[in-house]
């Protein structure tokens, strides 16, 4: 069952004329279903030092093309798993919430 929608989000690196480095995103919006992490999920994480926040699952695999970074409800997380279901086409990101200057 569909929920929401995010924007997955995928770095392009370019260079100007004086061979600067430029990093743009390209952006598609997929339909996702929100899921909370697992307790268990959650700890194994945070002892290497992780802290996952969400996780959404994509009804298709083929929704997803190795994007690192996830906008979901105004709140913009990075990818730290990728599990693909083996009982169906769906994939799981489980989701850290990004830090920007020191903010949460």
């Amino acid at each position: 069952m569909i929920e929401g929608t995010a924007i997955l989000k995928k770095a392009v690196v370019t260079q100007d004329e004086a061979l600067n480095e430029i990093e743009t995103y390209t952006e598609r919006t997929v339909f996702v279903r929100p899921r909370s992490v697992y307790a268990s999920e959650f700890y194994q994480a945070a002892a290497v030092g992780l802290k996952p926040s969400l996780t959404l699952v994509l009804a298709s695999f083929a929704d997803y093309d190795d994007e690192k970074l996830v906008e979901f409800e105004g709140k913009e997380y990075t990818v730290t798993r990728v599990f693909r279901r083996p009982d169906r086409d769906s994939v799981e990101l489980t989701l850290e919430e990004r830090v920007v200057n020191g903010i949460e």
